[in-house]
C-alpha cells in the first residue's frame, strides 16, 4: 500500500503529469501516423487549405483565426506538409492542460490532483483528439488554464486578469464560448460582491472582449456583418434541422441534409462566407418552425446522451475506416432503435470490439465524476464549483444539441476529470470550512 500510494504521488507531480501525458500522445500520433489517413478528420482539409492560402493571417469569415494561425505558422516553417509539427505541438499543448487540470483539482480538494493528473494524461478523449488535425487540443487547453485561473481567483489566489485571458483565448479558438460569458459574468459578480469587490467580472469580461474586437471588426468591415463566424446558420440547417426532422417522423438525416443543400443551391445569391449563412439561417429557420417542441426536446437529450456515452476509440481516423455504417446514416424509428440497429446490424466485429473497450475503459470515469459532483454539491465549500461545472456541462450539450460524437464531449472533460479526482480523494470533505 505505501508502495502504491509512493507511486501514485509521485506521478500527481506536474513534471511527471507532463511527461505521462506528453509520451501517450506522442505514442498514439506514431501508431496513427502524421499523415492525412491517420490525423485528419473532414474538416482538416478546410484548415490546411486556409493554412496555406496567400491571405492565411488574415482570417475566414467561417473559422476563429487562432488554429489557422498556428497551422499556417508551423507549416509554413517545417514544410506545407509537415503534420507532425502542429501534431507534436498539439501534444504539447494537451500535456500542459493535463497539469492544469491536476492543479486545479488540488485547489479544489486537496489530494484530488494526483489523480487527476494521471487520469487526463491518459484520458483517451484527449489524447485521441491530440492526434487530429484540428483546433479542439488547442481549445480544451486553453479551456483548462481558463478553469485553474477562475478556480484560483475564487480562492483568492490569482487576478480576474488572467480568466479573462484564458477565456478569451479559448474564444479565439472556438466562437461557441461567446454565449457563455454572461454566465461566467454573473459567477464572477456575485462570487466577488461576496467579498466586496464587484470589479472582478468587468475586468475578465473586457479582456475576452478584447479578443472578440478584432474579429467583430473585421466581419464588419469586410462582409458587413458584425459577428464572430459565418459557421451558426449553415450548422443549423445541416445539422439541427436534420436530425431534429429524424427524431421528429423518422425522415434518416442523410435524405433531409441533402435536401437543404439542394434548397440552398436553387436560391440566388451566396458566393460564400456571410452572403452562404444568409441563406442557410433563412432555410434554418424555416423548416424548423415546422417541427413540434417534442423533436426538439427528444433530438437534444440524444445528443446529450451520445456525447456523455461515446467512447474516444470510435473516434480514432483508423477505427473509423473498419466496416460500419455511420451512426447518422443508420435506420432506426427512434434514438433507441437507431442505436440498437448501429451496435447489432450495421457495425463490424473490429469495430465493435474497439467501442467495447472504449466503454469499459471511460464509463468508469463518468461514473467518478458524477460521484465528485455529488460530494461537491454535498460540501457547502465546494457548491459553488459544483453549480459552475453543471453550468459550463449544461451548456456545451446543449450548444452542440443533437450533434453528437466524443469530439463534441471534449470542453467538458477537463471538469469531468477534475471531479473524477475529487470522488478518488477520499469522498467528501466536512462541511466545516466555507470559501
Amino acid at each position: 500500500m505505501a508502495q502504491a500510494e509512493s507511486v501514485l504521488s509521485a506521478l500527481g507531480r506536474p513534471a511527471a503529469i507532463f511527461a505521462l501525458a506528453l509520451a501517450a500522445r506522442l505514442a498514439y500520433i506514431a501508431w496513427q501516423g502524421a499523415t492525412p489517413a491517420g490525423a485528419f478528420y473532414p474538416d482538416s482539409v478546410l484548415f490546411v487549405e486556409i493554412a496555406l492560402s496567400a491571405d492565411w493571417w488574415k482570417g475566414t469569415a467561417d473559422r476563429m483565426p487562432l488554429y489557422p494561425l498556428f497551422l499556417g505558422g508551423l507549416l509554413r516553417v517545417f514544410g506545407a506538409e509537415a503534420y507532425w509539427a502542429p501534431l507534436a505541438a498539439q501534444a504539447v499543448a494537451d500535456a500542459a492542460a493535463c497539469v492544469a487540470i491536476a492543479r486545479t483539482a488540488e485547489l479544489l480538494r486537496p489530494g484530488a490532483g494526483r489523480w487527476a493528473g494521471p487520469l487526463a494524461a491518459l484520458n483517451p478523449t484527449q489524447i485521441a483528439m491530440a492526434g487530429v488535425l484540428l483546433g479542439d487540443s488547442l481549445f480544451v487547453a486553453s479551456l483548462a488554464f481558463a478553469f485553474l485561473a477562475l478556480a484560483r481567483w475564487w480562492l483568492g489566489q490569482g487576478g480576474a486578469a488572467a480568466v479573462g485571458f484564458w477565456f478569451g483565448l479559448a474564444l479565439f479558438n472556438r466562437a461557441i464560448v461567446w454565449p457563455f460569458l454572461p454566465v461566467l459574468g454573473a459567477a464572477m459578480l456575485l462570487a466577488g460582491l461576496r467579498r466586496g469587490e464587484w470589479r472582478a467580472a468587468p475586468i475578465a469580461l473586457a479582456i475576452v472582449g478584447l479578443f472578440a474586437a478584432p474579429v467583430f471588426a473585421r466581419n464588419w468591415m469586410v462582409w458587413d456583418a458584425p459577428a464572430l463566424t459565418a459557421q451558426g446558420p449553415m450548422h443549423m440547417a445541416l445539422w439541427w434541422y436534420p436530425l431534429v426532422k429524424e427524431a421528429h417522423d423518422g425522415t434518416p438525416y442523410a435524405l433531409t441534409a441533402a435536401e437543404v443543400a439542394a434548397a440552398f443551391a436553387a436560391r440566388p445569391g451566396g458566393t460564400g462566407g456571410f452572403a452562404n449563412a444568409a441563406t442557410f439561417g433563412d432555410l434554418a429557420r424555416e423548416r424548423l418552425a415546422t417541427l413540434p417542441v417534442s423533436a426538439f426536446v427528444k433530438a437534444w437529450l440524444a445528443g446529450a446522451a451520445i456525447n456523455l456515452a461515446a467512447p474516444a476509440t470510435i473516434a480514432v481516423p483508423s477505427v473509423m475506416l473498419l466496416p460500419r455504417t455511420g451512426f447518422y446514416a443508420t435506420e432506426g424509428a427512434g434514438p433507441v432503435e437507431k442505436a440498437v440497429n448501429f451496435l447489432t446490424r450495421s457495425s463490424s466485429a473490429p469495430y465493435i470490439a474497439w467501442l467495447a473497450a472504449g466503454l469499459a475503459i471511460e464509463w468508469p470515469i463518468r461514473l467518478l465524476a458524477l460521484a465528485g459532483l455529488f460530494f461537491a454539491m454535498r460540501a457547502r465549500a465546494d457548491r459553488a464549483a459544483a453549480f459552475f461545472a453543471v453550468a459550463w456541462i449544461g451548456f456545451i450539450l446543449a450548444i452542440q444539441g443533437p450533434v453528437a460524437g466524443p469530439k463534441y464531449r471534449l470542453p467538458i472533460e477537463p471538469i469531468l476529470v477534475v471531479f473524477a479526482g475529487g470522488a478518488l480523494a477520499r469522498g467528501p470533505r466536512a462541511d466545516a470550512d466555507s470559501r
